[in-house]
């Protein structure tokens, strides 16, 4: 019996790897660490990420129809394939976590410094926990409108801050040390494109499977390139400051005033940036709830999302206690925490796939 019966297209596979892209990294800016030179670090990562990407894809491409708990299974037998499942769904957990603490201290630090921080949490938690019920169709849905508004959005703001850019803030360019702009483009694309490694726990529900690794791709490239265009002018329009702010996306919003006519048009860049969190934050809450109910052979991975939601909003309340620490964890210690999860288990994975001549139907090798 099948815990998922929606089907996504491969179009939708794209939208919905653009938003979990986006998702945090319009927070906490990749690239930062090379300064005015971000958007170079993050083309570097990018490319870095697309590498990553063709692991996992060549990986669910070779057990189609099959989420990495359920190949784990198959090619370690069910207790190790069980062991690295519950390791990778606490990579899964953990991310969900992490972003959804990173939004919490946007919100709190920019707009609702009154609120409590444990009630944003959970209104966040609860909104991501009604999507999830519903099925990864419903997220595929939500996407398509939602980030298409995202990217228009960006292109809105990046025409209104045209008069404000000044080019000479983007040079002199590779004027950082190469050790830190290769640092920095790999933690860019460990966070946020390998991160896309969480749909091991999605391609299998893509209803034309031959067409996912190109979505996947596809998803990741387009986001690259924007994400390369908000750096290239959030430096030009900050300067120096780019490296200082902590939310740099969002300050550059608050540089737009248009007469009296147009202002205060960061809320609204602010309401976009939360958006695209939820679609990070319910992926890999999404992939945690079915690969612990594929793990203990559930009927059903519903009973597990209220669960596992308090147990999320309980982590990101604990794994930091301030927003310096957490940019130092997702600059420093992140980029050598990943490397296990986005690329040891599938490539290994696949290796011995390969080496055991596995899947096999039939006593014959497919």
């Amino acid at each position: 019996m099948s815990l998922e019966n929606g089907k996504i297209s491969s179009f939708q596979l794209s939208v919905l790897i653009i938003g979990f892209v986006f998702g945090a990294s319009v927070i906490i800016a990749p690239g930062q660490g090379a300064e005015h030179d971000a958007w170079i670090a993050i083309a570097l990562g990018l490319m870095e990420g697309l590498i990553i990407a063709g692991i996992f894809t060549a990986l669910a491409r070779h057990f189609k129809g099959k989420t990495l708990v359920e190949i784990n299974s198959l090619v370690y037998g069910k207790i190790l394939g069980n062991f690295i499942s519950i390791l990778f769904i606490w990579y899964l957990f953990h991310l969900g976590a992490l972003v959804l603490n990173n939004y919490s201290r946007f919100l709190k630090l920019e707009l609702y410094p009154a609120t409590p921080k444990t009630l944003t949490l959970i209104l966040i938690i609860l909104v991501c926990a009604s999507t999830v019920r519903r099925g990864i169709e419903v997220l595929a849905r939500c996407s398509l409108i939602l980030v298409t508004l995202t990217i228009i959005m960006a292109i809105f703001d990046t025409l209104l801050v045209v008069p404000h850019m000044v080019l000479h803030n983007l040079m002199p360019i590779l004027d950082i040390p190469l050790g830190k702009l290769l640092w920095s483009s790999h933690g860019t694309a460990v966070f946020p494109f390998g991160d896309a490694v969480a749909f091991l726990m999605v391609l299998a529900f893509v209803n034309k499977p031959e067409k996912g690794r190109s979505a996947v791709f596809k998803g990741i490239m387009i986001a690259g390139l924007v994400l390369i265009g908000v750096a290239v002018r959030n430096a030009a329009v900050l300067g120096q400051m780019n490296a200082i702010y902590t939310y740099p996306t969002y300050i550059t919003a608050q540089v737009i005033d248009v007469g009296d006519v147009l202002t205060r048009v960061e809320v609204l860049v602010a309401i976009n940036l939360i958006t695209m969190g939820f679609f990070k934050i319910s992926v890999a809450y999404y992939g945690t709830v079915l690969g612990l109910a594929q793990v203990f052979n559930l009927q059903s991975y519903r009973p597990l999302i209220l669960p596992i939601g308090i147990l999320m909003v309980i982590l990101a309340l604990t794994n930091v206690s301030n927003t310096a620490e957490m940019f130092d964890f997702a600059n420093q210690g992140y980029p050598i925490y990943t490397v296990p999860f986005q690329i040891a288990i599938p490539l290994i994975t696949l290796f011995v796939a390969k080496l055991r001549k596995l899947p096999k139907i039939g006593g014959e090798e497919i």
